[in-house]
């Protein structure tokens, strides 16, 4: 449940952050866009998967993709790509701190898709943010 309280709260956020300097705004979606959203969702879209995490007794981690796409017959589809990304890149690094929980380490991967249609474009941003601690109850 925290992990989706997470993503939740990504998309919440991008979607008020971006809804006030980004045009045409982009669709923020939970999980992947499949045909029956293509149509409707349309670009630019962001789609926003958990991808691994990892737990020990200090601190819990997990690592969320932000995969992003832009649609374009020429190389302004780049453009748009790589403007959209370093939006959201810049727009998370300010911040940092979601909900009052949800912690972004402040690292940060990101890659382009090398295999692409002449008129779409993506690329992916790969975060990693702590999860609140889980408490032990039972004392042994």
């Amino acid at each position: 449940m925290t992990i989706t309280l997470l993503i939740m709260a990504i998309k919440k956020f991008l979607e008020k952050e971006l809804a006030d300097d980004m045009l045409p705004i982009p669709t923020v979606l939970l999980g992947y866009l499949n045909q029956s959203t293509a149509s409707s969702a349309g670009y630019p879209v962001i789609m926003i998967l958990p991808a691994e995490g990892e737990g020990a007794t200090s601190k819990d981690e997990i690592q969320v993709k932000l995969f992003f796409g832009t649609q374009s017959e020429d190389s302004t589809g780049l453009i748009d790509l790589l403007n959209l990304m370093d939006r959201v890149r810049i727009l998370l690094l300010r911040q940092r701190v979601l909900e009052q929980k949800f912690a972004m380490d402040g690292s940060w991967k990101w890659k382009m898709n090398e295999e692409h249609s002449s008129s779409e474009w993506g690329g992916e941003l790969t975060t990693t943010w702590a999860l609140p601690q889980i408490r032990q109850e039972v004392q042994l």
